[in-house]
Order: structure tokens, then C-alpha cells, then sequence
């Protein structure tokens, strides 16, 4: 492990990456040649906020794999190890060293260590702190217990792995303090060609940072309800508010045209992955939409009228369409919007009956430049931006802090503002969403959208909250989607049809057959950091096993 945790630096003169390590002695150096204090720190960034955000590859390992499966925005996968939920060993590794080792964190690690001492250079700092905090949350949220305080630090040594808690409080600390050091005078600026997502906007880095704190806080309701709540109002009463619009970084082969990124390149994954015959509506995302909301089927008469619901959610026929031709449906199952079961062996998944290929996949409004699933000869919409946070977001996480009683304002204002702005991204018409947060029909689950209209039984107005908040942040956002899930056992998914042996536990007091809780580190670590990963492991109720628990994942209480 001790290579993972090695100083790299990654600094880009002109085209080309370079990498500096300590171990080299000022005999070996060549006093003309590029080192971090003379190229502008400026230049790391620019490409860890693209590597950071995944490329394809990356994103469908993780992402696509882990977060989407589990949070069941989507039906299984080609790999037996993912559709029968167990751990891809490999993905792991991959995925531990291109956090660390291939300069993510290290090379923000960096640019904080070559700007420390500089005024001028608050503001790159300060950015670099809250995407360090972006990056790391996906990685302790996936992992659980990482290594944090002293990873890429520079020493050359194994680092620990620190405890999720002091993760947690360490992470609301640097946005706090990221966001409140933005716009200090003389702090500099950032050139908006390094600047993927906000062009140099450092007013949406402060908002980007404050939205992330209420986030984080949020997550922690469950383990730490006075911290959740102090942080909360922390956030709210930032300077510099939340953010008004998605945040976004471009996506497109122009950012990179070496030939084999074609494939696996930094373009938008929906593209590789819904032509792979993959990304499949799930069965939980099917009852989760139908009726809800009182929205007739567009064009119902049109389709098969036994596989077509005659109400849904006006999200859903976008988000995913119904199965035709082009899409490869074969001739018998062309004309049905339905969803697979979650977890499904591989050879069960790839039965007639359950090719993802004959259900509903994900939606051209995703795929094709003209957003017309029927048309053959359509543009693919490969430079499709990627969202890393919704707007609609920050409405549900204030709707829910506002239930709970720690921030003024309405939870039911709250709750419909991240419905609208949820509906505007796929272009809903107004007439359509005033009906839709009026309506009590319930969905297959129990759940209506009136915020009003509750009950104890799976509808009460967190479990709406939740549920839209699950819908609003479609597609990109299956970890936020799992982390919910987990954390309060809302939206309800049904548990996995086949899932592995002792990768969950048996539905009871305290647990489920619906997801993962977590994923195990990877074999690697057993070997090249094996101290500090036994202490790790024994840390957990199950050892490091995908039954144990984050330390936010607290709730006793699992509904049935």
C-alpha cells in the first residue's frame, strides 16, 4: 500500500503530465526542469476536476456498478459478480488506487501544500479543499473507514485508516472554512480554462461548498442528530447561500482526443452503456413512478395496454422509454414500459423474459441529441454534461431539515420548489405540475406527492420527501439516492430476487435483503497495508463485510 500513499504530484506543462517524487536527490534534478514551485498549481487542477468527476471507465465501475445497482435506479449489469451482488475485487483496487495513487487526492493534496504559504493564492486553495471534500465523500461513503488525514501526504508511508465519524466532522470543518476564505481580498483568481465547472465563478464555489456542508450534515440525522443539526444551520447561514443552478462539468471527446478514449474516454457514460444493451429500468423505479402524481401515460393507447401503466409520474416515460426497435427489444416485448427485478444471477438476468434489452432502458432525452426515442438515424448526445449536484437537492435536504424542526421556513415549500425544479430539467409543462403536487393517487409503494395527504403507512411526508428527492436526482445521483436508502431505509426498493450469499442479511429487527450497506476494501490492502486494514476491519459489527454499517447508517429501525 505504501505506493498508494506516496507523494505524487501530476503538473501539466503544456499537453503533457509530469510527475514529481521525493525520493529523488537534488543531484538528480535537472535545475531547468519543471517542479511544482514553477509551474502554476493552476495547471493540477484543470484535470483533477475531470478525472475526479470519472471517466467512463471509472464511472461505470463505481458509479454505474456500485451506487446505481444499489440504489436500484437501474437493474442489474453483464457481470455476474455485480448482478448477483457480489464485489468485483479488481473494481476495488482500481478504484482505491485512482483515488490515491493516480493523483486525485495527492495532487489536490498538492496544490494546498504549494499555495499554503501564498495570500494570492487563497482562492485555488480553498477550491482545491471543497473538491478534495467532494471526492472523498463519494470514497468514505462507498468504503466506509479510509484513510484521510495522512493519505498522499507526502511521507512515503502506509496511512491509517481513520475512523468515518472524524471523517465526517473533518469534512463540514473544510467547507466551512473553504467556503468562509473565498472572495478574502488579494486572494487571487482562477483562470476559467482550469476551471471546468464554474469557469473561474468563485461566488459558485462558496455556494458549491455550502450546499455540499448541508449535504454532509444531513447524512449524519441518524449517528449524530446535535452535530447533524448544528452543521445544518451552519450551512444555512453561510455567506454566499446554495446553488440556483445544477452543477455541472462538460463532457465530449474533445476534451481528450487520443483515439481509445472514443471508448473509454471522458464523453458522457449513458452513451457507451445504453448501447451496451445496459442501463435498464428496475422493477423498484417501476412501482416507484407508476400512478404517481395522477399523470395519464403519454400516448397509452398507442403502446401495449397490459405493460403500460395508465397513470405515472411524468418523469418516468422520459427518464426511461418505452421498448422499441431501436433500442433492441425484440419483436414480442416492444411497446411496454416495465422494469427487471433487482439482483438477478447472470444467467436468470439473461433469460428472454428479463433481457434488459426488452425493458424499459434509459431514456433518449439522455442519449439522443433530437430526445426522440423512434427515430433511427439520430445524433448521440456524447457531450451530455455531467451533473455533480442538483439544484433540486438542496430543496429536498432543506424540506427534511425543516420537517425535523432545525431551520425556518416551510418543509412543504421546501418539498414542491425541488419537485418544480426537478420537473423543469426534463421540460414537465406548468399545468402538468400544479396537477402532479395536488394529486393523492399513490404509487406502488404507498407514496403520494400531496404533501398533505399522509399517513402512517409508507406515506408520511418524509417518506415523499425522500422519494422525490430519489426521483429529482435521476440519473446522476445514485450515491446520494443508496446513501438515503440506507440511512433511512427510504425510498422502499424490493429486496434483490438472488442476492449472494452473505452479502446482506436477512430481512428483521435490523436489517434487510435491499442493498449492500457497504462495499469491502480491496484484497490489495491486505497485503500492502495490511496493519492498519486489520484494525480497520476489526472496527466492524461483521468484520469488512458488505452487512456492516457506516458509522451514519444508525437507524434501528428498517421498515419491512
Amino acid at each position: 500500500m505504501k505506493s498508494i500513499y506516496k507523494s505524487i504530484m501530476c503538473v501539466v506543462a503544456g499537453l503533457s503530465m509530469l510527475s514529481s517524487c521525493e525520493s529523488f536527490d537534488s543531484i538528480n534534478t535537472n535545475p531547468n526542469g519543471v517542479t511544482p514551485e514553477t509551474v502554476d498549481p493552476q495547471y493540477i487542477l484543470a484535470p483533477i476536476l475531470i478525472k475526479g468527476s470519472m471517466c467512463v471507465e471509472t464511472y461505470h465501475r463505481i458509479h454505474n456498478n456500485y451506487y446505481d445497482l444499489q440504489a436500484q435506479y437501474f437493474s442489474n449489469e453483464k457481470y455476474d459478480t455485480n448482478i448477483n451482488r457480489c464485489l468485483n475485487d479488481y473494481t476495488e483496487d482500481y478504484y482505491m488506487n485512482t483515488t490515491y495513487f493516480w493523483g486525485w487526492i495527492a495532487g489536490l493534496n498538492e496544490i494546498i501544500r504549494i499555495t499554503k504559504d501564498d495570500p494570492s493564492r487563497l482562492n485555488l486553495k480553498s477550491i482545491a479543499r471543497i473538491y478534495r471534500v467532494y471526492l472523498y465523500t463519494i470514497c468514505t461513503d462507498l468504503l466506509g473507514d479510509v484513510p484521510y488525514f495522512k493519505a498522499a501526504d507526502g511521507s512515503g508511508e502506509a496511512a491509517p485508516y481513520d475512523h468515518q465519524k472524524d471523517i465526517y466532522y473533518d469534512m463540514v470543518k473544510e467547507l466551512s472554512e473553504a467556503s468562509a476564505a473565498i472572495g478574502t481580498p488579494g486572494a487571487g483568481t482562477v483562470e476559467g480554462k482550469f476551471d471546468l465547472i464554474f469557469k473561474g465563478d468563485l461566488s459558485r464555489w462558496k455556494a458549491f461548498a455550502n450546499s455540499m456542508h448541508l449535504r454532509l450534515a444531513m447524512r449524519m440525522t441518524e449517528a449524530d442528530p446535535q452535530k447533524a443539526e448544528a452543521e445544518t444551520k451552519a450551512a444555512v447561514s453561510a455567506d454566499g447561500g446554495f446553488i440556483t443552478t445544477d452543477v455541472t462539468i462538460p463532457r465530449g471527446d474533445g476534451l481528450t482526443p487520443a483515439t481509445w478514449q472514443m471508448d473509454w474516454g471522458w464523453y458522457y457514460s449513458g452513451v457507451g452503456y445504453m448501447y451496451g444493451g445496459r442501463l435498464a429500468m428496475s422493477k423498484s423505479m417501476e412501482k416507484i413512478l407508476t400512478n404517481l402524481g395522477g399523470i395519464e401515460f403519454p400516448m397509452k393507447d398507442y403502446y401495449d395496454p397490459d405493460h403500460i401503466p395508465e397513470y405515472v409520474d411524468p418523469r418516468g416515460p422520459i427518464y426511461f422509454n418505452v421498448t422499441n426497435e431501436i433500442n433492441g427489444a425484440m419483436e414480442n416485448y416492444r411497446g411496454r414500459w416495465e422494469g427487471i427485478p433487482a439482483g438477478y444471477t447472470k444467467a436468470v438476468a439473461l433469460e428472454e423474459p428479463n433481457a434488459q434489452k426488452n425493458h424499459a432502458r434509459l431514456g433518449a432525452f439522455f442519449i439522443r441529441k433530437d430526445q426522440d426515442p423512434d427515430t433511427k438515424d439520430a445524433t448521440i448526445y456524447r457531450d451530455h454534461p455531467q451533473t455533480l449536484m442538483y439544484v433540486n437537492e438542496v430543496s429536498f435536504l432543506l424540506a427534511e431539515a425543516a420537517w425535523r424542526g432545525w431551520i425556518t421556513g416551510s418543509a412543504k415549500d421546501f418539498y414542491e420548489r425541488g419537485i418544480r425544479e426537478s420537473m423543469s430539467v426534463v421540460n414537465i409543462e406548468q399545468d402538468k405540475v400544479d396537477s402532479y403536487l395536488q394529486s393523492t393517487m399513490k404509487n406502488g409503494y404507498g407514496v403520494s406527492v400531496k404533501f398533505d395527504d399522509v399517513d402512517n403507512n409508507r406515506n408520511t411526508q418524509l417518506d415523499k420527501i425522500i422519494t422525490q428527492k430519489y426521483i429529482g436526482g435521476f440519473p446522476y445521483n445514485g450515491f446520494e439516492a443508496w446513501n438515503d436508502y440506507r440511512r433511512l431505509g427510504i425510498p422502499t426498493l424490493d429486496p434483490f430476487a438472488m442476492p449472494a450469499e452473505g452479502s446482506v442479511q436477512e430481512k428483521g429487527a435490523m436489517d434487510w435483503k435491499g442493498s449492500l450497506r457497504r462495499v469491502i476494501y480491496p484484497t490489495g490492502e491486505t497485503i500492502k497495508n495490511a496493519e492498519n486494514y486489520k484494525e480497520a476491519a476489526a472496527r466492524y459489527e461483521f468484520g469488512d463485510n458488505t452487512k456492516s454499517r457506516m458509522w451514519w447508517d444508525a437507524r434501528k429501525t428498517i421498515k419491512e
